[in-house]
């Protein structure tokens, strides 16, 4: 594939294994995936999904929480003893759990923003912050209306730089999310416009992460990876897979080009198990999703969870 000048890619995986993958027992012992990567400190940090297989058997296939992991060179990863960093206590998180957690760093603070799933209701963005990357204070639904009720939102894609801070456009923090374009001074009161940015590509599609300021810096348009089925703009049919589109920084809600094909797909036999996502046939096409994506020493690194049980890496040497 050629790629236009606003793309990052190719993508290539530099191990035919995974970087993490589940404990012999606990909150981690069934799945491990969706993880948000960033490097800080001379290390690399993942926050990763996690599941317990005692609890596989439950109509929400368990309550995930979400574990840190931290590694040197970004292919070992050492879990860190003390997880998990995040576990499911609020009553809106309970019983499906805190899921595909993003991160994004404003000044010293560091922001983790994660899916609540209120199974058999609604799902929500959560917010976290931390200065130290382990101790992380809860402050509950991202997002509010009028009335202080949490509105139901899914997948923080928020706008930040190669190196993983939140970006401002005119004044303003940008987030995408599956539904909504959200936008905030402050990072705490967000004005919310109904969109769905990846609903061009067809369906099972949910937003992964935005970028700008990767070429030009305050000129750069926004790349948003989504991750997803591609029936409506290609003839090959995947279960997830990683695309690019490019959106306005005049206009965020302006698709100005997107990739026909992906630019991360499953290709390893690891990526296209069917243990947990065993109650959907379609998996074995291979499913990936990623949470991050950053740039280190001129590098860009894409760690994605794979057929909902494994984390693997991609990187882009350009």
């Amino acid at each position: 594939m050629n790629y236009p000048n606003w793309a990052i890619g190719p993508f290539e995986k530099p191990v035919n294994e995974p970087v993490l993958t589940a404990s012999e027992s606990g909150f981690d012992s069934w799945a491990v995936y969706n993880p948000a990567v960033v490097f800080w400190q001379g290390k690399f940090w993942m926050y990763y999904r996690a599941e317990d297989r005692a609890e596989g058997d439950t109509p929400y296939m368990g309550t995930s929480r979400i574990g840190l992991a931290i590694s040197e060179d970004g292919l070992h990863f050492e879990k860190y003893t003390g997880n998990p960093v995040i576990d499911a206590e609020l009553p809106l998180e309970l019983p499906g759990g805190c899921e595909d957690p993003r991160l994004c760093r404003i000044g010293s603070e560091w922001h983790m923003l994660y899916t609540a799933f209120n199974y058999p209701g609604e799902v929500y963005i959560f917010h976290a912050i931390s200065t130290d990357m382990v101790h992380w204070e809860k402050k509950g639904p991202l997002f509010r209306d009028v009335s202080g009720n949490p509105v139901p939102s899914k997948s923080a894609a928020i706008l930040c730089t190669p190196d993983g801070s939140a970006a401002k456009v005119d004044g303003f923090y940008l987030l995408y999310t599956n539904s909504q374009l959200a936008r905030s001074r402050d990072f705490e009161n967000w004005e919310l416009t109904e969109f769905n940015a990846a609903e061009f590509s067809g369906r099972l599609n949910e937003v992964c992460v935005a970028l700008t300021d990767y070429r030009e810096p305050g000129k750069d348009d926004i790349l948003l990876f989504f991750a997803g089925n591609f029936s409506e703009i290609q003839d090959k049919d995947y279960f997830y897979a990683v695309g690019e589109a490019l959106y306005s920084r005049e206009n965020p809600e302006t698709r100005l080009d997107y990739l026909p094909s992906p630019v991360i797909e499953a290709t390893l036999p690891f990526e296209k198990t069917a243990d947990r996502l065993a109650c959907v046939p379609e998996s074995v096409k291979g499913t990936i999703f990623l949470d991050s994506v950053f740039q280190k020493d001129g590098k860009w690194y894409a760690y994605y969870g794979c057929a909902d049980q494994f984390v693997g890496i991609s990187v882009c040497e350009k």
